[in-house]
């Protein structure tokens, strides 16, 4: 039975289609950046919401706690993609090296997490404080490229670089709380 906790970590997911569509057409129709930012609006305030819902309802599931990173992962890592793209999106545009080591992480954990799995039988996955500010600076990192030409090219820089540095951080503590788990 799906809680409702799990239905809006769900509606994220449904939430990704509509996100490409509008973030390929901002190359046609500058106003497609305003919809693209509302639909991430929209998807971060329903990242809180189950969360809080599963915690206040007691509503903690096991679909929950893979769902929930799972739904961020695809969000991020399709951004990320998509905004890189010189033939999609017009400048500014998210460096490639940028998304890399972004989708890089990402995918890392969780071939991570399934091989954890697999040997070992169980999977201990808890997000920790360095990579929840990961995650947060990653979709900053997204929506100030959304954004475009409202935030300065150097806010832009240190939102990339600072993003880079947390998330390749966080992605040595998952690997080392990963290897101890052996």
């Amino acid at each position: 039975m799906l809680t409702l906790s799990n239905k809006i970590s769900l509606s994220r997911i449904f939430f990704i289609p509509p996100l490409v569509f509008c973030i390929t057409q901002v190359q046609h129709h500058n106003h497609y950046r305003y919809a693209c930012l509302f639909i991430m609006m929209v998807i971060g305030l329903s990242d809180i919401m189950d969360g809080y819902f599963a915690r206040k309802r007691n509503e903690i599931t096991n679909l929950g706690r893979y769902l929930d990173p799972v739904a961020d992962k695809l969000v991020l890592i399709i951004s990320c993609i998509i905004l890189s793209s010189d033939r999609i999106w017009p400048e500014p545009r998210l460096p490639a090296w940028i998304s890399a080591v972004i989708v890089c992480r990402d995918l890392f954990l969780i071939f991570g997490t399934v091989a954890l799995l697999l040997i070992t039988g169980r999977m201990e996955c808890q997000p920790t404080t360095l990579g929840k500010a990961a995650t947060g600076l990653q979709i900053i990192a997204i929506v100030s490229v959304i954004m475009g030409d409202h935030i300065p090219l150097p806010v832009l820089i240190t939102i990339w670089w600072t993003t880079v540095i947390i998330t390749f951080i966080s992605g040595l503590l998952y690997m080392y709380r990963g290897v101890k788990q052996l």
